[in-house]
């Protein structure tokens, strides 16, 4: 691609015309991002207009000359200005733009720029090629001798044109026609922003991350269009808000009437008169006029008569309330046309408030940009020292992507030795930093009493946790936290991520640290292990003790005594993990919510344990035999997690937690019977039994009516699937790989809601029912290495909405002619599958009597053109030979990863280069391959490893590796793992 923009300090030849006299050895001021050099009646109404408005929309500055009458012998005084005046030219050469006198004049003034001014000349060559361009039987050419012959023109002028199309014709440009078009068009635009933006940026400022950001925010923004637009920019305290504000205010306030910065609104307002004063400002600026006076309270109207006929941008930085923005700036009606107002606040209920629908929530820094911006403050550098890597990840780790406290961390190790490093790292857990702590203070300073409690409470012991069970632990506790989490999360003080409550490593501290300064030394939340251990020699407030959270994989081993929970009368949350126990444990509280103990070392509860209001008890890892004894009720249970609990046998009556959700008991491999009580669980959603390698059967019917995700994989002596017995709609996952299974039952269609149906390895299914034709939710159907399995029912071509299909490693030799109804098929794996799977794709076609098996390939790539939606194709180990691929592969037309690893061909195709979307071509342990074809433009990978015969030379550095992520994105990967509701 053409070089990068950058802003070089102006060189200007003092030989240059007059009309260049602007230029000085000083960096230019640029008028203009982009001057669009074209010839009109070519193009000016298709890849002109389109690129000309797709760079606006990203705000940027484009020139481009709307006279589309023939100017005079000389470029008009304003097209000069223009050149000089812009940062880059792109030029779109199109088939008779070297017929325009006009145009080459143009042409060699944007070169002798580009060599006097360092501006960047970007190319598109439309509808023709730089041979067409430079060479001397190219069209141009033409054009050229017709200026010459021309007794009106001065041949040195022409030749000069020569110079300037044969050196814009050498440079890397882009190739475009109406097929194209849409898509270069993207990629120029992305070119130009991604290498223009960042120069506008002072380089002391040494932003991180900048580009990335400034792009999505960019199409917010909607810079060229002449609506009024106000735009949020919200996350927590440190994020990096008014960076990339005041980032947007250098590059695009010079191109409107009047612009203003309102920095820290929320703390000038605490000011005496710090809301006239910021309105006297705004004013000021905006109208560039002096010292603006406003008389307390006429200031809103002041605003709203002086800039409604003015456009104008506007940040208002760290707005904390409504009303500031209202005296501030008004709304949209009190502004002029094209005006924009950047808004940064930390709460995006503010911004709803407001109306503002145009919202950029600021991500976090991702490990490669965290690196970046610490070494730059630790070392000066982008890049770290020999040495400290390690050191600087644990850094990075800590603060997990916040901006503020890695400049924070990295200033403060500025020039220190390692073993200081090395101390800095032991005291991270210790205290936040000042700055960083009053910082984040201000967003819980800013919360109501009972969001406060809900905050700290999250913060100290529920963070990781789904928003249901949150809201039900809070109601446990009298507490309806619905819209308490609405406004933590408005404010940017909790994220939700898959239903899961998440909070900042650094807010999570603030937190804690908080509670122990309101607590005044009455721990009734213990976290830490010295207070820990303070309340086991200390029995006095021990029954006001609430909640224990103690993971001793950060603190170490912890011995307790059983009689340490006797006295805790008032416990309602504990979580330990690791802790060791020594004595009986004869009590606990009943007034339990959660109760989570990871390696719970006895073999049963206590016996008077009573807790009704327990919502979850999570015992993983435990010495259990039986979970409980004697009768209990517990009506609320929603969750019980027993995984890997290996001396587990058999699970108790669970008809006492009617309302129980969840049941998992993955891993324990003892467990040989489920109660018959299991099948009456109305409001089972997940019922994990994944590796309970001792069970045999499932002594019920399925018949559960709340149930999404069952999972018996792994569980090998499972031979019988039961009967479903009546239709459930709301089961989406059904995982019985690697069981001993040998059939499913016909009631297995009333799964008319199943999305993903594994039953990978099971080496003893050996039919499939007619009945999965009626799975009309079906996207993904997992039969790999089912190696007795000979055959599909005809039924599976019903499944219209199949997207991935695996019969690799099977028996399967005959597939029904409905498979070529699966349309929406994009991913078809037939690793090692036999020679005879191909006759079953056209059984009307004549077997020939000099059959080949070779043509095993041919019929089965042909049946292919019916799957126009295919993304994925694995045809590894299938013994193909040269002949068995087609010529013909345009039918593919979705293929982006195509496996032919492990076959026999010598040569592939010519057509390949047909698979316009091919990304990846996997050719690994080709022994017999000897050469390559012409390849896609568009492939991104080959893996063509120990292709021990292949001759022709073959740059691997071309195709780089590919990651597990990228493959992830094709749909290369291991999808049938379910979703974790625990």
């Amino acid at each position: 691609m053409a070089s990068s923009i950058t802003e070089k300090s102006a060189a200007a030849s003092s030989s240059s015309s007059s009309s260049s006299s602007s230029s000085s050895s000083s960096s230019p001021r640029w008028s203009y991002d982009v001057f669009l050099s074209f010839r009109g009646e070519d193009t000016r109404k298709t890849i002109t207009n389109h690129l000309y408005e797709a760079l606006r929309r990203q705000g940027i500055v484009v020139f481009r000359d709307d006279d589309e009458l023939e100017r005079g012998k000389a470029i008009a005084d304003v097209l000069i200005k223009a050149i000089e005046e812009s940062r880059s030219t792109i030029v779109i050469l199109s088939q008779r733009y070297a017929d325009s006198k006009w145009c080459l004049r143009e042409l060699a003034k944007i070169v002798h720029c580009k060599n006097t001014l360092g501006q960047t000349v970007l190319v598109v060559f439309h509808k023709i090629n730089s041979f067409d361009v430079i060479s001397p039987t190219g069209i141009y050419e033409n054009f050229f001798i017709d200026h010459e012959n021309n007794i009106k023109e001065n041949f040195e002028e022409v030749q000069s044109w020569r110079y300037a199309m044969r050196e814009v014709g050498g440079l890397f440009g882009w190739h475009v026609n109406d097929e194209t078009e849409t898509e270069k068009v993207q990629e120029i635009v992305k070119h130009v922003f991604n290498h223009l933006r960042p120069d506008l940026l002072s380089n002391d400022e040494n932003l991180v991350g900048m580009n990335l950001r400034l792009s999505r925010i960019n199409m917010l923004l909607g810079m060229g269009l002449d609506d009024v637009r106000f735009i949020g920019i919200w996350g927590m305290g440190g994020i990096g808000k008014t960076t990339i504000a005041r980032a947007l205010y250098k590059i695009f306030a010079r191109e409107f009437h009047g612009s203003c910065i309102l920095r820290n609104v929320r703390q000038a307002l605490k000011n005496v008169g710090g809301l006239v004063s910021l309105q006297e400002k705004l004013l000021s600026m905006t109208l560039l006029k002096g010292k603006v006076r406003i008389k307390d309270g006429d200031g809103a109207a002041m605003i709203k008569e002086n800039l409604r006929n003015q456009k104008v941008f506007v940040v208002l930085d760290d707005v904390d309330h409504v009303s500031q923005v209202k005296e501030l700036i008004g709304g949209e009606e009190c502004l002029g046309f094209g005006s924009r107002v950047i808004i940064t606040t930390r709460d995006e209920g503010l911004l709803v408030s407001l109306g503002v629908d145009r919202r950029y929530n600021v991500e976090s820094f991702n490990d490669e940009e965290a690196l970046q911006l610490f070494c730059h403050e630790a070392f000066g550098v982008k890049s770290f020292k020999n040495g400290y890597l390690d050191l600087c990840m644990q850094f990075i780790k800590h603060a997990e992507g916040l901006p503020s406290e890695l400049k924070v961390l990295g200033s403060s190790l500025h020039g220190r030795l390692v073993r200081s490093w090395e101390d800095a790292v032991k005291n991270l857990n210790v205290c936040l930093n000042k700055e960083v702590y009053e910082n984040l203070k201000m967003s819980y300073d800013a919360l109501e009493m009972q969001e406060r409690r809900i905050f700290l409470d999250i913060a100290c012991f529920l963070t990781g946790r789904s928003k249901d069970q949150v809201i039900d632990t809070f109601k446990s506790f009298g507490i309806d936290a619905a819209d308490g989490l609405k406004i933590l999360q408005e404010k940017s003080l909790i994220t939700v991520h898959g239903n899961k409550i998440q909070v900042h490593n650094l807010l999570k501290k603030l937190g804690q640290e908080i509670f122990l300064e309101e607590s005044s030394g009455k721990c009734f939340r213990l976290w830490r292990r010295k207070d820990v251990n303070h309340a086991l020699r200390h029995s006095q407030g021990v029954e006001d003790i609430e909640s224990i959270v103690l993971d001793l994989d950060e603190h170490g081993e912890s011995h307790l005594n059983a009689k340490f929970f006797s006295s805790m009368t008032g416990l309602k949350v504990l979580l330990v993990h690791n802790v060791f126990l020594s004595g009986d444990l004869e009590y606990l509280s009943d007034k339990l919510r959660l109760l989570s103990w990871h390696g719970y070392p006895l073999r049963h509860l206590p016996s008077r344990f009573q807790p009704s209001e327990l919502l979850e008890l999570s015992l993983p890892n435990s010495c259990l035999e039986n979970l409980w004894k004697g009768e209990k009720r517990l009506d609320k249970l929603k969750i019980i997690n027993l995984s890997n609990s290996e001396f587990l046998i058999k699970t108790p009556n669970l008809s006492i937690v009617p309302n129980l959700e969840r049941l998992v008991l993955n891993g324990c491999i003892r467990l040989q019977e489920l109660h018959q009580s299991v099948g009456a669980l109305k409001h089972l959603i997940l019922l994990d039994l994944k590796d309970c390698k001792s069970l045999k059967r499932i002594p019920f019917n399925i018949c559960f009516e709340s149930l999404k995700i069952l999972v018996l994989s792994g569980c090998s002596r499972l031979e019988n699937f039961p009967e479903i017995v009546e239709n459930m709609k709301l089961m989406t996952e059904l995982h019985l790989d690697d069981t001993a299974i040998r059939e499913l039952h016909q009631s297995i269609g009333k799964l008319t809601g199943l999305e993903l149906l594994d039953l990978r390895n099971c080496n003893n299914l050996l039919t499939l029912p007619d009945s999965i034709g009626c799975m009309t939710s079906l996207k993904h159907l997992a039969l790999g290495g089912c190696s007795k399995l000979d055959q599909i029912p005809d039924s599976l071509g019903n499944i219209s909405c199949l997207k991935k299909l695996d019969v690799s490693g099977t028996s399967i030799s005959h597939v029904p002619l409905s498979l070529r109804l699966l349309a929406n098929l994009e991913v078809f794996n037939c690793e090692g599958l036999s020679r005879k799977f191909c006759y079953s794709f056209f059984p009307f076609w004549d077997t020939p009597r000099n059959y080949n098996s070779h043509s095993f390939g041919l019929k089965l790539m042909t049946c292919l053109s019916n799957f126009h939606s295919v993304k994925v194709l694995i045809f590894s180990d299938c013994k193909l030979v040269d002949g068995d691929l087609p010529n013909n592969l345009s039918c593919l037309s979705s293929l982006q990863f195509l496996d032919l690893s492990r076959n026999f061909f010598a040569n592939l195709p010519n057509t390949l280069c047909q698979l316009i979307n091919l990304r990846c071509l996997v050719l690994d342990n080709c022994s017999r391959l000897q050469s390559l074809p012409k390849l896609p433009l568009g492939l991104r990978y080959v893996l063509a490893r120990n292709c021990v015969s292949l001759k022709e030379h073959y740059n691997q550095e071309d195709h780089r590796p590919i990651s597990e992520t990228e493959l992830g994105r094709m749909g290369v990967e291991d999808s049938m793992r379910f979703e974790n509701l625990y």
